[in-house]
């Protein structure tokens, strides 16, 4: 059996598996399949090391290319010696490697059956020949954003199946034919593809000749911070899980088409330390990925849940020399790696929200009047007195500072600053979009919008818009709507955050008003990512073989939510108070529709289009949340705790996304 870390255990491994092995190409000692299953890994990892001797010498450059054979002349154990003196940390970079103890040549399968394989299915599991190597690799055609490309067929005794596509050296793509289109990338920016050929055995080529690749140049950067769709994103703490991950399901997306964003968070505090190896594996891992990387800037908080931290640590020169020193690390080394891509900011989630809803009263509700200490951006050298523009010692001045100075050190940032739905006074006890169920539904709905006056008021006052700010965010919660302040899932309507699609439009009518009254898009962030049991959508075999998504149990890490449901679409087999919960519809709206026990959600991303969102960030905000994608702390680390429903919906997403008005 081989281990998961192998790092930390080698040596024992090492020994374990020469003793299974000190007689080369005897069949039937590899391991079997079903020990790689209960380590976690993958029984069709991407390449295979077959120990044998009489065979040819191993190529040490070649273990590292995904998806090829691997000859080692002479015992597994030497073999394995020898890859752990070129890389000490193989198995973390580039997959996990099957390990087979077969002959080369025999026309025989030494895995899991013995070696008797090659009769009944055809023969495919006897091939071990490989298809001849992917010829004339060429871009057909090329913009900011995409790239396409071209290639000779290649050739194979058995026939060719298909071709895997790789962006610098990470596979993004499965195709059958003889072009492929890679999306989501940044302007300016050069990409190395090549491609490999597979037969119906899965045997791979090697890798075709390196093709070097330059997107176009943005000619209309101010503009273009974003796509010309509602653009989706999703929390992403890159590890070896969320490698995995991406892995696996790259493969199901449509051509061409990524996940537009990964957000990481830089929380503050003692954490402030860690800014900078964050920084450098989010905008490395997501341009790896195609993705373009936002920092959530959490750090006047220090790494707390508390006004009172808030508050003290907007006045502390000490505290905010330091902030400001992670922010301009932050922001020259993330461009120092993605180029001329871009870089995104959601700036201080809380922190306006706090000041307002505890402190701002006692200054007139004026942010100038609010004390702070701005002159820690001098002070830290992140700022030239003299130089750079004179911001004074509030609030407004912090808030300007900080737009500034992302700006400076940033050059190709996009930013905006994350309001909360709790911030501003009038809200019912259960929240704001609750009010059309406490004060009648046009009441409701007024005191909603003036609700979303008074938040983006403020947040004008504060300086928000400074240097020209891109969007303004809002969140939901950070927790699925089902494991929220203590709901039942079966009785959801007395729920505060398990929405039904009344509260949802309530939800886009608060949106579409800070739109209106700060004249700047929004970007949805922190939006949970579990779903509605009883869901009729079918699931991919390749991510559930049943064909079927498995229900949340509503324990931690697999709550319900509604988000999901909402804005892709779902359609719903429900019952007693389930049903009459989610079947409501005072807002008579078109997309909601019922047929005795089921209830369908129409997609609403052309209604969040139209009520100012420009990108929906989606993602687990605390660790008990249901993950849509992996994150540490989840088992098996490369499984989404979702059932690989959110995903698949993004994944349905891109084959149309809506344009935006």
């Amino acid at each position: 059996m081989f281990f998961r870390h192998w790092k930390a255990t080698a040596w024992m491994g090492l020994l374990s598996l020469w003793a299974l092995s000190s007689t080369a190409c005897q069949p039937g000692l590899s391991p079997d399949e079903g020990n790689f299953e209960e380590e976690g890994l993958s029984a069709t990892a991407p390449a295979e090391l077959v120990s044998c001797t009489g065979v040819p010498a191993w190529n040490a450059s070649t273990i590292y290319n995904p998806g090829d054979r691997v000859v080692y002349q002479g015992s597994l154990y030497e073999a394995l010696v020898a890859i752990w003196t070129a890389d000490p940390v193989w198995g973390t970079a580039s997959g996990w490697y099957k390990l087979v103890g077969a002959c080369s040549g025999t026309g025989t399968d030494a895995g899991t059956d013995g070696g008797t394989d090659g009769g009944t299915d055809g023969g495919t599991q006897g091939d071990t020949k490989a298809p001849t190597q992917v010829t004339g690799l060429r871009s057909t055609g090329v913009t900011t954003t995409q790239v396409s490309l071209a290639w000779n067929a290649a050739t194979d005794d058995t026939g060719v199946t298909g071709y895997l596509v790789f962006r610098n050296g990470t596979q993004v793509g499965t195709t059958a034919s003889l072009a492929y289109t890679d999306g989501v990338l940044s302007p300016s920016t050069q990409y190395g593809y090549t491609v490999k050929a597979r037969d119906a055995a899965g045997n791979v080529s090697v890798a075709s000749a390196t093709l070097s690749v330059t997107t176009a140049q943005d000619t209309n950067p101010n503009g273009s911070w974003h796509p010309s769709y509602v653009a989706l994103g999703t929390v992403y703490e890159p590890f070896t899980g969320t490698d995995g991950f991406f892995t696996k399901v790259n493969p199901l997306f449509p051509a061409g088409k990524r996940l537009d964003y990964g957000y990481l968070y830089l929380n503050g505090g003692s954490q402030i330390s860690e800014w900078h190896s964050r920084a450098v594996r989010l905008a490395t891992k997501s341009k790896e990925q195609g993705m373009t990387p936002i920092f959530v800037v959490y750090g006047i908080g220090g790494n707390t849940d508390s006004p009172a931290a808030v508050w003290a640590n907007l006045q502390s020169t000490s505290f905010l020399t330091q902030y400001f020193q992670g922010l301009r690390d932050v922001g020259q080394t993330a461009t120092s790696i993605m180029g001329t891509g871009r870089v995104g900011y959601v700036i201080e989630p809380d922190t306006l929200g706090y000041v307002q809803q505890q402190y701002a009263a006692q200054y007139g509700g004026d942010p100038a009047q609010m004390p702070a200490a701005t002159n820690a951006a001098y002070d830290s050298g992140v700022l030239q007195r003299g130089v750079d523009p004179s911001f004074p010692n509030t609030l407004t001045g912090l808030v300007q500072s900080i737009n500034y100075a992302l700006r400076k050190h940033t050059p190709k940032a996009f930013l905006g600053w994350q309001l909360n739905l709790w911030a501003a006074p009038g809200a019912p006890g259960t929240g704001i979009m609750h009010s059309t169920e406490v004060y009648g539904f046009e009441a409701g709905k007024t005191r909603i919008q003036d609700n979303a006056r008074a938040n983006a008021g403020f947040a004008l006052k504060a300086g928000v818009k400074y240097g020209g700010a891109e969007f303004i965010s809002i969140d939901k919660y950070g927790l699925d709507g089902a494991g929220a302040a203590g709901a039942n899932p079966n009785d959801p309507a007395s729920s505060i955050w398990f929405w039904n699609a009344d509260l949802w439009n309530n939800y886009l009518l608060f949106v579409r008003t800070l739109k209106d009254t700060l004249s700047l898009p929004v970007v949805l962030w922190q939006i949970p990512a579990g779903h509605i049991n009883g869901t009729s959508r079918r699931s991919p075999t390749a991510y559930n073989a049943s064909g079927v998504f498995p229900n949340l149990d509503n324990s931690v890490q697999r709550y319900e939510e509604s988000a999901s449901p909402y804005f892709f679409g779902d359609t719903l087999t429900l019952s007693g108070n389930r049903l009459a919960y989610f079947s409501k519809n005072v807002w008579n709206d078109p997309k909601v529709s019922v047929s005795g026990s089921t209830v369908t959600w129409g997609s609403h991303m052309q209604e969040a289009a139209n009520a100012g969102v420009v990108a929906i960030l989606m993602g687990a905000g605390v660790g008990v949340s249901t993950r849509g994608i992996p994150q540490p702390g989840a088992s098996p680390e490369a499984v989404p705790t979702d059932g690989y429903y959110w995903i698949t919906r993004v994944q349905d997403y891109y084959a149309g996304p809506v344009n935006l008005p």
